[in-house]
């Protein structure tokens, strides 16, 4: 367990709130492209050796009829010589807007996970989205239509490769506390014949000062159907120093 978090601890006095909000002074054209470069690090030396690296970037382009987004997200831990986790995330999604609160989504997701039952998945789905609600600081998104996914199995395991149809439906909750202070949850489940999978991604915002903030984020991951020496759920926990331009 990791005991020291040098560069997130050096900016955990500047945790108050300051008196102007971060987007104070701009137009609405320059919201038009969003950006979130996120990083968290942790070390802990003596009795016990442990690294632990993750980082996160997303980038968005918003226009009067299509919405455009990308998300790059790793995990990395390392214990002495020997690595307890490994795992990359590719998600990209485009949204057609068709009127007031529906829109069209297309998307694909890439994930390796070097210590997952499947070395890697794949998956692609396209379907309608609808806004439940949409105020200045609330809103709720679902998002439901059919997909594919491609499972590869690690050959060591003597697992076979999985392909199946799928559904998948989203519902995404964001909630604006403060003028600083945001909360961001989405539950998204994938059911397919053979296996499903659900997850869930929650985190919490706060501005630090200008663009900077520290981010809290919890992800709980459960898999139905996985080989026996592994769990059907997989939780990881991050604190992160977020930078949005």
């Amino acid at each position: 367990m990791s005991k020291v978090v040098l560069f997130l601890l050096s900016a955990m006095p500047t945790l108050c709130w300051a008196l102007v909000p971060p987007y104070y002074g701009k137009t609405d054209a320059e919201y038009r492209w969003d950006a979130e470069v996120e990083l968290g690090l942790a070390a802990s030396r003596g009795n016990t050796r442990n690294d632990a690296y993750n980082s996160r970037v997303k980038l968005g382009l918003d226009t009067d009829r299509t919405h455009q987004e990308a998300t790059f997200s790793s995990n990395f831990a390392r214990d002495k010589d020997t690595t307890s986790v490994e795992r990359y995330r590719l998600e990209l999604q485009s949204d057609a807007k068709l009127w007031p609160d529906h829109y069209l989504f297309i998307r694909g997701n890439q994930l390796f996970d070097r210590f997952g039952t499947y070395r890697s998945e794949t998956s692609v789905a396209g379907g309608l989205g609808t806004s439940l609600i949409s105020k200045r600081f609330t809103s709720l998104k679902f998002e439901l239509g059919p997909g594919y996914r491609f499972l590869n199995a690690d050959e060591d395991d003597g697992l076979e490769d999985k392909e199946e149809a799928i559904l998948r439906s989203v519902l995404k909750y964001e909630r604006r506390i403060h003028e600083r202070t945001r909360f961001n949850a989405s539950i998204e489940l994938e059911t397919g014949r053979e296996n499903t999978i659900g997850m869930l991604d929650a985190s919490f915002t706060n501005q630090l000062f200008g663009d900077l903030a520290l981010k809290f984020g919890v992800n709980y991951r459960y898999t139905a159907e996985v080989d026996e020496d592994k769990a059907n759920s997989d939780t990881l926990s991050s604190l992160n120093l977020l930078y949005t331009f």
